[in-house]
């Protein structure tokens, strides 16, 4: 039997992620904070999430090769995704896992089965409140929480 490099837990856990930056064009933005945080079945597992600020509390190298070891093979969630990958795989210099869910995208699938031609609130702030999410979506960590929330909200019931 071939041997894989991803483990069991990493078929079991997501991981929620968020990146932080001077600028919103992963060209020119250099990272300040990075947060993931597992999910595993029900549970978020915010005892042993990551947060870190790469070039300020460790080196860019060692920040990246932290944030891919936590990853690992698991799929990744957020909230505003695209950008977190492209800073994450710029800092790490590696592909991350290609499954990923973005959030949004799943409160948009849901939002708009229940409207009849109006405009849905992707806003951060509207998806929490409407979610009833028991969080504030500030910083790094409050987001890549939010996210994992919202991803646990909006697979696991039926709102």
């Amino acid at each position: 039997m071939a041997h894989s490099a991803h483990t069991d837990s990493d078929r079991r856990e997501r991981v929620a992620i968020h990146c932080e930056a001077t600028s919103f064009d992963p060209e020119v933005a250099r990272p300040l904070a990075f947060a993931a945080i597992r999910i595993r079945g029900l549970r978020i597992l915010t005892g042993s999430a990551l947060l870190l600020h790469p070039g300020s509390d460790t080196g860019l190298a060692e920040a990246g090769d932290r944030l891919h070891a936590f990853i690992g093979g698991r799929p990744l969630v957020g909230y505003y995704l695209d950008f977190s990958i492209a800073m994450a795989e710029g800092l790490t210099g590696r592909p991350l896992p290609e499954e990923r869910v973005e959030v949004s995208s799943l409160y948009y699938d849901r939002k708009i089965r229940s409207l009849s031609k109006q405009a849905v609130d992707l806003r951060l702030d509207s998806l929490v409140s409407d979610l009833d999410l028991p969080v504030r979506p500030d910083g790094a960590f409050g987001i890549a929480l939010t996210a994992a929330m919202a991803w646990l909200r909006l697979t696991q019931d039926g709102r």
